[in-house]
């Protein structure tokens, strides 16, 4: 079973990383440089966090970067909290190029209409969770990996007092304490 699960994940992904880099290559990006610009576009970060969210080598994440700041796509910022360090977000023209780009996953998301997401949210979140603590995929800020996450009756964020639907939990919360 493990196997057929496996190899499901791998053609899920390949599918994944063709459609994104279509859509990149046709707004004139690297598939990686669109998966950086639509993390950015989300949340500012500096390069290493970007590294290790992505699984790249930080020269990797600096080169694409790099690129998207000459493009006008990125600017710096100084990090409020290391006035050392800064941090990289997207412009106005990166903000529109980011959503711009999410269209690359339309035949994903009518694939996804046709199974039962909620059935699926959990494992899977799950999975990655897995992952995130085995040290394999870096730490995003989803509620399964959190301190806050209760588990007694049902899911509970004690953070926020709230009972939590699966639908509820987040891949990237700014509350989040690592487990």
């Amino acid at each position: 079973m493990e196997e057929k699960l496996l190899a499901l994940l791998e053609r899920l992904a390949q599918a994944e990383r063709a459609l994104l880099a279509k859509e990149a290559y046709r707004l004139g990006l690297s598939a990686t440089q669109a998966q950086l610009l639509v993390h950015l576009a989300q949340r500012p970060q500096g390069v290493v966090a970007l590294a290790e969210l992505l699984a790249l080598t930080p020269a990797t994440v600096s080169e694409a970067l790099a690129a998207l700041e000459r493009k006008g796509l990125l600017e710096r910022a100084q990090d409020p909290q290391d006035g050392r360090r800064f941090l990289l977000r997207a412009t106005e023209k990166g903000q529109k190029t980011a959503q711009t780009l999410k269209g690359y996953a339309s035949p994903l998301r009518r694939a996804l209409a046709e199974v039962d997401g909620e059935a699926l949210l959990l494992p899977l979140m799950g999975l990655l969770a897995g992952l995130v603590r085995q040290g394999v995929v870096g730490e995003t800020g989803m509620c399964l990996t959190c301190r806050h996450l209760r588990r007694e009756k049902g899911l509970f964020c004690s953070l926020l007092g709230l009972p939590l639907k699966p639908f509820d939990l987040r891949l990237a919360c700014p509350d989040h304490q690592a487990t």
